[in-house]
């Protein structure tokens, strides 16, 4: 982390309002289409199957996909069910915490006493939330359990077809479902009819007409009407019938058969799984491979898991990553995906991290719709200091002022009682230390640079004031402090806390903290609630600009896209360089129509110290005016503020607001982005050179490639920068 106290932040000191899109009703076949969740800033938004955008993101949680035309969403103290345009068509009260995705009219719904019940797409509740498990079955109902451990099935309408009475309830399938009182097993229809009386000691589900049931030590299979199905005797029933097709054992072989018991193939493997779509995964020498109709392999057994088709994709597991296979062996989805989920009956596949708070998806060959852009972060279990700088930097605009990453000096003291004199008693130590929030006024102390190591004190907030108490972390008397101090530099103090004492000394650790992440501009930055900087075009609908112009931002608009300075765009910062102040933003607003053609090159080339070169921004909008502003000059130094060698020491004049523009060489090509001006010089201004901007991109994984048009090259100034300018952006933005 750079150090630049000499340095200040080019900040905009204009304010702005940003303004709600307005969202029209759905139309009757809107309210059909699917439509899947994406998280993009920490706002949760939706597109369609092909990956238009449908819903700007702008809610703080919601379910992942729509269902019978609504869905559940969270945003302030609002939440309910939105439509399609996302507007609120039922808001709920506050006994309902979550709600899945809607089938049929009903969807379950978890309330805050933890037990679950079902709602209608009106918002009705259809069944009480007085079970402790509902799970959805099909298209018929769900199967619910009470307090009393006991089973029963519900249909869509919250009407019990089998009431809770049952240890076991299986679903339906075939329209006969397994029930089992005690440890005998039978079949009920779909009005809650027995079929077939509870005599087995085990049952399964039926598929071709067939089930596999237990009696008497034996597996069988038997018809809908509870007959024994003959020519079915085999030493072991490996599967269920399912696609006309079964495993069975006989003879120490494994055969596959079909309804009648006729033998398809003898089959070399070590477990077999039941057919899906025609397909069974097998296992061989401890990997997977898949099997068609007719037994043959048609995925040899080379992957660690495999699990069943559906809709002809297989989720499969390769290195520790899961991604997605075709029934022809072709993989489709690389294994990059913490998971990889397939769900019946939705056209898309989810590429799914972070335990489902953003995803990536693909449509079934593998094509990606939508890249997962989510910013949400969250600490692993032993963080290192990048990993605190992002984690700050995503709560920013909640920090408290004492948060944030310390560079701590701990120096031993000896302290004569008699004299009072104080002298160094042992070596300075220093360590990298960071302040985290853990309940409502209390702070925890990690060591950042021993990863996973929690300091044996907490600081306590004392008596709603700028007083905090040093305490054992331990300690459950808040006030049983070891010492009390009274921040009010947050940013830099310093404190001793007695280590021990004989009668003629005592010994005190002294510490000193320095706060080096955030740093105070940008603190200051975001208690003003409103301000801007400059940004520019990089690839269609990424702009490149500085960290701290959007750092702390829950809101970024984006104006000048086609020199229409009255029309805001949403933006969404998905990518961050802290060190080096660079930060991407991604337009994610559906009235956004694209970029034109970039005219200028992004270029690596090194200029020479004497260069001209000029820059395009928005210094102070609001007694300047919002139009884009031009100043040139050359570059000065080929290193910026005390030597920094990612920096250019530019002469070319920038104030506040020119943060985040484009510095131009004569040539028209973009060479870095301004960041900075000496507090203390004339003239002495910075830019962080593109080559950084590159590295970035590499790493963000976002597949930005960046413009190399070259058309403006040979144009003179007042020519290049007509053609350039609607390619520079006024980035407004507000921490509320």
């Amino acid at each position: 982390m750079k150090s630049n106290s000499i340095l200040f932040a080019l900040l905009a000191a204009f304010c702005m309002t940003v303004a709600a899109c307005s969202q029209q009703k759905p139309t009757e076949a809107e309210n059909d289409q699917v439509l899947y969740r994406i998280q993009v800033g920490g706002e949760c938004g939706y597109i369609n199957e092909r990956g238009g955008l449908v819903i700007d993101p702008q809610f703080d949680r919601a379910y992942w996909v729509f269902g019978d035309g609504v869905c559940y969403a969270e945003v302030g103290d609002r939440h309910g069910l939105i439509n399609t345009a996302g507007e609120f068509v039922a808001e709920l009260d506050t006994s309902i915490n979550w709600i899945c995705n809607f089938r049929n009219g009903s969807a379950m719904y978890f309330s805050t006493n933890g037990n679950i019940g079902i709602i209608s797409t009106s918002g009705e509740i259809i069944l009480p939330a007085d079970y402790k498990s509902v799970e959805r079955d099909g298209d018929i109902g769900y199967i619910v359990e009470d307090e009393h451990e006991k089973q029963g099935y519900v249909n869509h309408k919250g009407e019990f077809i089998v009431p809770c009475r049952y240890d076991v309830v299986n679903g339906f399938n075939e329209g006969l479902m397994v029930v089992a009182t005690g440890n005998k097993f039978g079949y009920v229809d779909t009005t809650g009819q027995w079929t077939i009386d509870t005599i087995y000691d085990d049952a399964l589900a039926f598929g071709n007409g067939m089930a596999r049931v237990k009696k008497g030590g034996k597996w069988m299979f038997i018809d809908k009407e509870g007959n024994e199905v003959g020519g079915l005797d085999y030493d072991e029933i490996l599967t269920s019938f399912n696609c006309n097709r079964a495993f069975v054992k006989k003879g120490g072989k494994t055969l596959l058969i079909d309804t009648k018991g006729t033998v398809i193939a003898e089959i070399d493997a070590d477990s077999v799984y039941h057919y899906s779509e025609g397909y069974a995964t097998f296992k061989k020498r401890g990997k997977f491979g898949k099997l068609d109709s007719a037994g043959t392999v048609v995925i040899p057994a080379t992957f660690e898991r495999l699990y069943a088709t559906d809709n002809g994709i297989s989720v499969f597991e390769k290195n520790g990553k899961q991604g997605a296979v075709d029934t022809t062996g072709k993989i489709v989805v690389d294994a990059i995906h913490e998971e990889m989920v397939n769900f019946e009956d939705i056209s898309i596949l989810l590429g799914a991290d972070n335990q489902w708070t953003r995803g990536t998806y693909y449509d079934r060959n593998g094509n990606l719709i939508w890249k997962d852009m989510g910013t949400a972060y969250s600490l692993p279990d032993k963080p290192t200091k990048e990993d605190w700088i992002a984690y700050f930097d995503s709560r920013m605009a909640e920090l408290d002022p004492i948060e944030g990453l310390y560079y701590v000096t701990t120096q031993t003291i000896r302290e004569d009682m008699e004299t009072g004199r104080v002298v160094p008693a042992g070596s300075t130590s220093t360590e990298w230390y960071a302040f985290d929030k853990s309940t409502t006024d209390e702070y925890r102390v990690f060591s950042v640079t021993k990863p996973g190591w929690i300091w044996n004190k907490k600081f306590v907030k004392l008596r709603n004031s700028n007083m905090y108490a040093v305490t054992n972390l331990d300690t459950s008397n808040r006030y049983a402090e070891d010492y009390t101090l009274t921040l009010d530099n947050p940013g830099e103090f310093d404190f001793p806390l007695r280590i021990s004492g004989n009668g003629s000394y005592n010994w005190y650790h002294q510490y000193k903290f320095l706060k080096e992440f955030p740093p105070a501009e940008i603190i200051e930055q975001v208690q003003k609630a409103e301000w801007g900087g400059t940004g520019f075009a990089i690839a269609d609908g990424y702009i490149a600009t500085n960290h701290h112009v959007v750092g702390g931002a829950k809101r970024i608009s984006v104006k000048g896209i086609n020199g229409d300075m009255k029309k805001g765009y949403r933006g969404f910062v998905v990518a961050t360089d802290i060190e080096h102040d660079l930060a991407i933003i991604k337009i994610v607003d559906k009235n956004f129509d694209g970029f034109d053609e970039i005219p200028y090159n992004v270029g690596k080339s090194l200029p020479d110290v004497g260069d001209e070169v000029f820059v395009l921004g928005y210094p102070m909008a609001n007694t300047m005016g919002k139009e884009v502003k031009v100043t040139n000059g050359i570059i000065s130094a080929a290193s910026g503020y005390k030597g920094d060698q990612s920096m250019y020491q530019i002469s070319a004049a920038v104030q506040p607001g020119n943060s985040g523009g484009p510095l131009f060489d004569n040539n028209g090509n973009v060479i870095g982005i301004v960041c900075a001006k000496h507090a203390d010089a004339e003239n002495a201004n910075y830019a962080v050179k593109v080559s950084y901007l590159y590295s970035l991109i590499n790493k963000s994984d976002l597949g930005i490639k960046m413009p190399e048009n070259r058309k403006i090259n040979a144009k003179s100034l007042s020519k290049k920068v007509k053609r350039v300018r609607d390619f520079v952006y006024m980035i407004e933005c507000s921490s509320r």
